[in-house]
Parts: C-alpha cells; sequence; structure tokens
C-alpha cells in the first residue's frame, strides 16, 4: 500500500470508529468521501447514513466500499422511508440527459432496464412503481460535493439522480476518468448512531439507493458508445442489493463495462432471488 492510501485508511478508520471500528474495507479514497459526508448527516441528526458505494468502471474493476460485512436489505412497508407498502419505487430524475442523448429517451432506457429486472418471476411478486418527477430534488450524495442542493431523499426508495460531470467522480472516488456510473446505499442508524436491524433478519435496514452517471464519456441509448440501458441494468442491481459478480463469467452485474449488454444473466437471476424470493405479497 502506498503512503498516500494507507493515509487516506488511516483517516477512514478514525472516521467511521463509532460505526462498527475495522469493519470497513473497499478502496481507501472513497471511504473517506463516506465518511465525511456521513459526519455532516450525523451533524443534522439524520437517521440514515451512507453504506455502500459500487462503481461500474472501464478497465480494471473496483471492489466494493462499505463500511459493515453484515449485508442490507429493504424492509417491507418501512415507514422510515414512507414505503409504498411492499412495492418498490423508483424515480428518474429527468432534468436532462447525457450530452447528445435525449431526457426522453435516457429516460427510456433507464425504464426498459428496470423493466427487465422487474420482469424476473423473483421481483414480479414486489410490485416495482415508478414515480413522476415532481421537479423537485429528490437526492442528497451529491450536495456535499457541491453539485445541486441537499434534496428530499424520501421522494422515492431509488433514485437515478441523472448525469454529472467527471469532477463529481473524481470527488467521491479519485477517478472520475474511469468510472462509468456509481450507486449510493444508504442504510438507517439508530440514536446509538449503529445500523438498524427493525424487522430482525440478520440485515441492516436499506433506507435509500442514488445512482449517478458519468456525463464525461459519449453516451448512447443505440447500443454504441457507453449505453445507457446496459449501465443503468448494471446500476439497477445495486439498488435491489446485488453486489458484483466475477468476471468470469459474464453477466449483467461484472463490474467492468465491457459494451452493450441489454440482458440478464443466469447469475444475475440467482442472485436476484437470493435476496427477493422471500419478500411477502
Amino acid at each position: 500500500m502506498s503512503r498516500k492510501a494507507a493515509s487516506y485508511l488511516a483517516a477512514a478508520v478514525a472516521l467511521f470508529a463509532p460505526l462498527a471500528a475495522g469493519a470497513q474495507e473497499g478502496d481507501p479514497y472513497t471511504l473517506v468521501s463516506m465518511g465525511d459526508f456521513n459526519g455532516g448527516l450525523k451533524a443534522q441528526w439524520m437517521d440514515i447514513r451512507v453504506e455502500q458505494i459500487e462503481v461500474l468502471s472501464l478497465g480494471q474493476g473496483r471492489a466494493s466500499s462499505r463500511l459493515h460485512q453484515q449485508p442490507f436489505r429493504w424492509v417491507p412497508s418501512d415507514p422510515r422511508r414512507a414505503a409504498d407498502g411492499t412495492h418498490l419505487t423508483y424515480l428518474i430524475d429527468s432534468i436532462d440527459g447525457p450530452p447528445g442523448v435525449s431526457a426522453k429517451d435516457a429516460e427510456a432506457a433507464i425504464d426498459r432496464a428496470m423493466a427487465a429486472w422487474s420482469a424476473e418471476p423473483c421481483l414480479q411478486r414486489v410490485g416495482v412503481v415508478k414515480r413522476a418527477d415532481q421537479g423537485t430534488d429528490p437526492d442528497i450524495f451529491d450536495s456535499h460535493f457541491g453539485y445541486g442542493g441537499f434534496g428530499n431523499w424520501r421522494t422515492a426508495d431509488v433514485v437515478l439522480a441523472g448525469w454529472l460531470p467527471a469532477s463529481f467522480f473524481d470527488a467521491v472516488t479519485g477517478d472520475g476518468d474511469n468510472i462509468l456510473a456509481m450507486s449510493v446505499t444508504f442504510v438507517f442508524v439508530g440514536a446509538d448512531g449503529n445500523p438498524t436491524d427493525l424487522d430482525r433478519d440478520g440485515h441492516l435496514d436499506t433506507a435509500a439507493n442514488e445512482i449517478y452517471f458519468n456525463e464525461g464519456f459519449s453516451w448512447s441509448t443505440a447500443g454504441a458508445g457507453m449505453d445507457v440501458e446496459t449501465v443503468a441494468l448494471h446500476e439497477l442491481g445495486h439498488s435491489l442489493g446485488i453486489g458484483h459478480i466475477g468476471p468470469p463469467p459474464v453477466a449483467a452485474m461484472n463490474p467492468v463495462y465491457s459494451g452493450a449488454s441489454e440482458r440478464l444473466m443466469p447469475l444475475d437471476r440467482a442472485a436476484l432471488c437470493t435476496i427477493w424470493g422471500t419478500w411477502p405479497q
């Protein structure tokens, strides 16, 4: 480990000590960014914290940056997130699309990606509901880094927050030139600052998920360049609680982008069923 990386890791340990000393893992730079943001949430007496950041990259894959070894899952009908019963809700911030792609076409590609997951038998029982963009800011993570305001994170369970400059991804991960998109997952914490397990299922309680795309690439909805639907399919998998798979074998949840591929593979389906197979109807 380089001296720079070691210093970041030491800072991360200090920042996360109240949550679970020594449990965090992943990229040191990203861990520090997470800790800094969580410190702001704590100062505001918020009952949520960033738990994990996953990135889809070019070239070499990157490990998940997470605070705890214990996995997290959505809790049915959780009143803390204004849950729509046992449904899972999502919203697309349709202010704009990436350069060269209309907001309408980008939104349609994202909807197709969500539809691909929703069509799977293990998710059909959930009921994925799209909420309309009301024109208000529905996300919060970007605000800490100077992009947008601190919005209403309860607008939907999963918020696809749109396209931001590479500088945003650089601020969070230190590698904005190689990251296509990023999934940020929040969990609930109690009065003691520790993550909760409301339904006592052995999983931390997911509070929200936000997805950000990097506008610094050539995007397309026609299978050329960086394909919106392919990347959205991957990121929405993280929203559903699925981590990276391989490679090999080939899966939508591979951590490295290898071209347009707008379909789920057997391992993607198996991972989905592991998480959602017992969801109440």
